[in-house]
């Protein structure tokens, strides 16, 4: 008899199986390299267990070494060396496009079999500081360690499924220009518009640009909504408008629209506390905050939508701290790309599984809990009447909650 401490990983190989990781991983990548002792697909799906079962750093992996049941589970003949990992991500790495489509046909196929026609898209950015001296990790904007060394990542999180539809690395001194997000965008806009009946983007005042917003218009189905900076001209203007309250609330909306034009600017004020200091253009005693949508809807609709926008704020933290990005990088930049598109795509999976099996309470559960309640959970691996049986001792999660879960995968 064989056993592991990470019997619930056969939950997530199950879960690979039925997307049919290995089927788009192959048409995605093709042979890229000669075989080997391991596929490519295995080594990217033995990563992606070693995040989920807590592992931080690439030669993390190396504690699957001496278990005898995770290379039957994940078939495997052996557990690779960290260093195969590296080469392995050394190839990836180059290859943007082909990692960019493997998450498009991830989600292509999961939003047809849901039935997906409506979703909302958080475009945001955030450093990654690092220590050290790795190809890349340049000093730029670090607000969580100004003056470190860092790597600028940027990635679209759909709110509905909570997963990355698109994600890029770049090296830490890089500044997002109107280009930048340009050609960021485009090519998510161009695979998802046709196949939605609207795309909602919300997006912050850094990514504020004319041109851009020139861009998203050329759509006919998306939607955005976008923090407008409020320069001097736009401050005049709104401290002349009407304002109403709602539902008896303390802040009070407005909204405009520049004749000629379908962008609605839904303006927000509140009343400051007496003695609190203003800024320059804020001294009449509110704080005003400009959204720009070409939708038009009630104010406080619309502030109530682009608020929940911050969401993606606590998706970073999360993939930081239990999905390892930013933790497992390399010297080589290629490696670290394809080390954060592994952290997105582990987000992602992990997203889809929550989407689909789980239920209540259990889909609310993020990495930190299902690792302890799962995936950490013991097994053994024995032959009965010449068939192999994975025995799952289920002492966090009872027998019927873990045979529905199976069975909602297996019904994918």
């Amino acid at each position: 008899m064989k056993a592991t401490p990470f019997g619930g990983l056969f939950v997530l190989e199950e879960f690979l199986n039925q997307v049919g990781f290995e089927r788009l991983f192959g048409h995605v990548f093709g042979k890229y390299r000669r075989m080997r002792n391991h596929r490519p697909d295995r080594i990217v799906t033995m990563a992606m267990a070693t995040i989920a079962s807590g592992g931080e750093r690439l030669y993390d992996v190396c504690r699957f070494e001496d278990d005898p049941v995770i290379p039957d589970l994940f078939e495997m003949k052996t557990i690779p060396k960290d260093t195969t990992f590296r080469d392995e991500f050394a190839a990836i790495g180059v290859m943007d496009d082909r990692r960019r489509e493997l998450i498009f046909r991830l989600h292509e196929d999961f939003f047809r079999k849901q039935k997906t026609r409506i979703i909302t898209l958080d475009i945001d950015g955030s450093a990654l500081p690092v220590d050290g001296h790795q190809e890349g990790a340049l000093k730029g904007y670090c607000p969580q360690e100004p003056g470190s060394r860092c790597f600028q990542t940027l990635t679209a999180i759909c709110d509905e499924t909570e997963t990355a539809l698109s994600e890029q690395t770049y090296p830490g001194n890089t500044k997002w220009d109107t280009a930048d997000l340009q050609a960021f965008l485009k090519p998510i806009l161009d695979r998802f518009s046709p196949l939605m009946d609207r795309i909602v983007l919300r997006l912050d005042a850094g990514m504020w640009s004319g041109k851009l917003i020139l861009f998203l218009e050329t759509y006919k189905n998306v939607i955005y909504l976008i923090d407008k900076p409020k320069h001097a001209p736009l401050q005049e203007k709104i401290k002349t408008l009407v304002y109403k309250s709602y539902h008896g609330s303390e802040r009070q909306y407005s909204v405009f629209c520049e004749e000629g034009s379908t962008r609605y600017h839904y303006v927000e004020r509140t009343k400051l506390p007496a003695g609190t200091q203003t800024d320059l253009f804020e001294s009449d005693g509110y704080f005003y905050r400009v959204v720009v949508c070409n939708e038009k809807r009630q104010p406080h609709i619309v502030f109530r939508r682009y608020n929940q926008r911050g969401r993606v704020e606590k998706h970073f933290e999360e993939l930081k701290n239990q999905y390892a990005l930013g933790k497992m990088v390399s010297r080589n930049f290629s490696v670290t790309k394809a080390l954060c598109w592994l952290s997105y795509l582990t987000f992602t999976i992990m997203g889809m599984l929550r989407f689909v099996a789980f239920r209540k309470q259990m889909a609310k559960y993020r990495l930190r809990r299902l690792r302890f309640i799962l995936f950490t959970t013991m097994a053994s691996l024995a032959k009965h009447s010449g068939q192999v049986v994975l025995n799952i001792a289920l002492s966090r999660i009872t027998p019927w909650k873990f045979n529905g879960i199976m069975d909602r995968i297996w019904a994918y």
